[in-house]
């Protein structure tokens, strides 16, 4: 996360102050001057030096100017901006790792989904209950994934393979996509072959 403009001139002139390049009791340029410098506007000027100010790091004079008032508290403030910037940092980059944290578990359950239908699969198979569809155009898979129509869930049957255009696909995983024309051969029982049949033909 990027800091204020003002916030950033505050340490600068902190910074400044704590190298020795501000000697205390020196009178810091006027806010035009230091608007000029760091090409913001004179309010952002204002509330850098306000931040200084509530720290005890600079003393501003509503006539006379401002004044370098403290080395120490230059540090202070230095430190105390800087835990802050760290600590937002560091919670940012939680919230990353969390958002990956959820993808990942989301990839992963969806992939446990896909080794428990398979290893289903391969427990109930039977030379009989091997089946072979062809998908039409009223088929309601047609451009969606394997794993976007939870294709076990819906039929109690497995894929074992696609084949496409003379090419053939062993076990398509979560991401292979169904197109009109795909011969399907599955395994399944034979009382979910009925309902394996309506779900090719169209209905989901």
């Amino acid at each position: 996360m990027t800091s204020p403009r003002y916030i950033k001139i505050a340490m600068d002139l902190a910074e400044r102050i704590y190298r020795g390049e501000l000697a205390i009791g020196e009178k810091v340029r006027g806010r035009s001057t230091l608007a000029g410098q760091y090409g913001v506007s004179p309010e952002t000027v204002r509330r850098a030096t306000s931040l200084l100010s509530e720290m005890n790091v600079v003393k501003v004079y509503d006539k006379s100017g401002i004044y370098i008032e403290s080395r120490e508290q230059a540090y202070a403030f230095l430190q105390q901006y800087r835990t802050k910037q760290n600590f937002q940092e560091i919670r940012e980059k939680i919230a990353k790792l969390q958002q990956k944290k959820q993808a990942i578990e989301k990839e992963l359950n969806l992939y446990l989904d896909m080794y428990m239908e398979y290893a289903i699969g391969l427990e109930q198979h039977t030379t009989k209950d091997v089946l072979r569809y062809t998908l039409t155009q009223q088929s309601a898979i047609i451009g969606r994934s394997v794993a976007s129509t939870q294709f076990w869930r819906h039929t109690n049957a497995t894929i074992l393979s696609v084949t496409r255009n003379a090419r053939e696909f062993i076990s398509p995983g979560p991401d292979f996509t169904f197109q009109v024309g795909d011969d399907i051969t599955v395994v399944c029982e034979p009382e979910h072959k009925e309902k394996l049949t309506k779900f090719l033909a169209g209905g989901m």
